[in-house]
């Protein structure tokens, strides 16, 4: 094989790889947006559970009492006999309930679709890597860390620098590392999704929107490094 041959390995595996990277990153953003409609239905569910268990009126309060003595109609005592609460409020509450449930069911679906595709995509160019030089196979694994430490992986300052195979490598290794914190966001929201119920805690809700909306697995410092490193 001649040297111009040989040049060109290098450069047809960055261009194989830096293609995957593309779909992958669109994948991403897909992913990002259903994180963000997610986000909308749990928070409607949160808000339609607490409209269904509204505490009672406290006729003991005096100034109820009051207004209650003074407007005691038919309608006003049909309400109170109903507890305060009118019935086809409930069945819109329980319709709206059934309706986010449907939803964020319908975004886990589609999400699980893209990791999947996700996943494939890393693996893709894993191999187009180390199919390229068996050499690579030390780079990657050299810079694949555990997306739960929170480290930044891939400086800058090193990207530019690297030659076609390390570059690729890289490209490669920072796939894989995505994949793993969108797998684990993935997993922490269909926890979520799995625990919502009619019993569910009001401060339990709470807590499921704000992880749902802070995302803990996924370093936002690799995503803004990924997003720059688009070509």
């Amino acid at each position: 094989m001649g040297n111009k041959e040989l040049d060109k390995i290098p450069l047809t595996t960055e261009s194989r790889v830096l293609s995957i990277f593309t779909e992958f990153m669109s994948r991403t953003a897909k992913l990002d947006d259903l994180v963000d409609a997610g986000k909308r239905f749990l928070m409607r569910f949160d808000q339609e559970l607490g409209y269904f268990r509204r505490p009672q009126i406290n006729k003991d309060l005096i100034a109820v009492s009051e207004i209650i003595k003074c407007n005691m109609t038919e309608r006003m005592k049909s309400y109170l006999d109903a507890t305060c609460t009118h019935s086809h409020q409930n069945v819109q509450n329980l319709s709206q309930l059934h309706n986010c449930m449907l939803g964020l069911q319908d975004i886990l679906k589609k999400a699980k679709a893209l990791l999947d595709e996700s996943g494939c995509l890393a693996e893709n160019a894993y191999k187009v890597v180390t199919e390229a030089d068996q050499n690579v196979l030390g780079v990657i694994q050299e810079h694949v860390v555990d997306p739960l430490e929170n480290q930044t992986i891939f400086p800058e300052d090193q990207v530019d620098t690297f030659d076609a195979e390390e570059k690729s490598a890289s490209y490669a290794s920072m796939m894989m590392v995505i994949y793993n914190m969108l797998k684990l966001d993935y997993t922490m929201q269909e926890k979520i999704v799995q625990s919502l119920s009619l019993t569910t805690s009001l401060s339990e809700l709470e807590t499921y929107c704000q992880m749902w909306n802070l995302r803990p697995y996924v370093d936002d410092d690799v995503m803004r490094h990924a997003w720059k490193s688009m070509p």
